[in-house]
């Protein structure tokens, strides 16, 4: 994977696709040295085998696209994870349940109120495997309160609380609870989290009616990816600034 790799670094982000990965890197910080941005491809288990073998770092972030679970999230609303309900078991030592660094989340959310940027603060769930179905997004968010679903925050935290380093987790929604998605639109990226654009094509070529949906798909993520790289810009410079105070105790731990 091609991945934004830099020395001495205070901040690590993970992230599942290569598109997400673009956006951030876009967005950061132009000569500071200190964020490195890793695609990591999708699901639990990339990324944190990824975040395990890591040895710099004093922050550990997961930023990425996901679903709504709550009715009232529309495409780009910037999610603050505060906790994580797993539902994922590969790799098996993931837990039920993490609770993320509340000192990072209130950070971050001072951050996006004096930005004046909208966002929803609350729990994710973690899942295996995309909910495509409205009917699973509801049932979802019925059972955890959870405002949005991914596939990679429990790997990401379960990966920081191995290396003692704090953790945070920041969702775009890209489609909303009440939309049920086609299986064949996510044969445009493959586990890598790298595009396919000509198995997408395939897809298409076999159902031409998916076009009206790829096109509304289209459409929430350009939202969606304008409001991460919103946020990142706004809270990149500020995470690097909390890191700094933590550089000397990982090293004091790791000695």
């Amino acid at each position: 994977m091609n991945n934004f790799h830099k020395k001495n670094c205070r901040l690590i982000i993970l992230t599942a696709l290569g598109a997400e990965r673009k956006i951030l890197v876009g967005k950061a910080m132009k000569g500071e040295g200190a964020t490195r941005i890793i695609q990591c491809g999708m699901g639990c288990r990339g990324v944190f085998d990824v975040g395990l073998g890591l040895s710099e770092g004093t922050i550990i972030g997961s930023i990425g696209l996901s679903g709504g679970l709550a009715p009232d999230v529309p495409p780009g609303t910037i999610i603050l994870g505060e906790s994580i309900h797993n539902h994922c078991r590969q790799p098996d030592c993931l837990q039920p349940h993490y609770q993320l660094d509340s000192h990072l989340v209130d950070l971050m959310e001072s951050i996006l109120n004096r930005q004046g940027i909208c966002y929803r603060r609350g729990s994710l769930f973690c899942v295996p495997e995309p909910l495509l179905f409205h009917t699973a997004k509801a049932n979802a968010y019925k059972r955890t309160g959870a405002l949005a679903v991914d596939m990679e925050s429990a790997g990401a935290a379960e990966a920081a609380m191995r290396q003692g380093v704090p953790f945070f987790c920041l969702r775009v929604v890209c489609d909303p609870a009440e939309r049920t998605l086609a299986g064949e639109l996510f044969n445009g990226v493959d586990e890598e989290g790298n595009s396919k654009p000509f198995r997408l094509l395939g897809a298409l070529c076999r159902r031409p009616q998916l076009i009206t949906a790829l096109w509304r798909m289209a459409r929430d993520y350009s939202r969606a990816a304008t409001g991460m790289g919103r946020a990142w810009e706004a809270i990149e410079k500020p995470l690097l600034d909390f890191a700094s105070p933590h550089i000397s105790q990982r090293s004091s731990r790791n000695a």
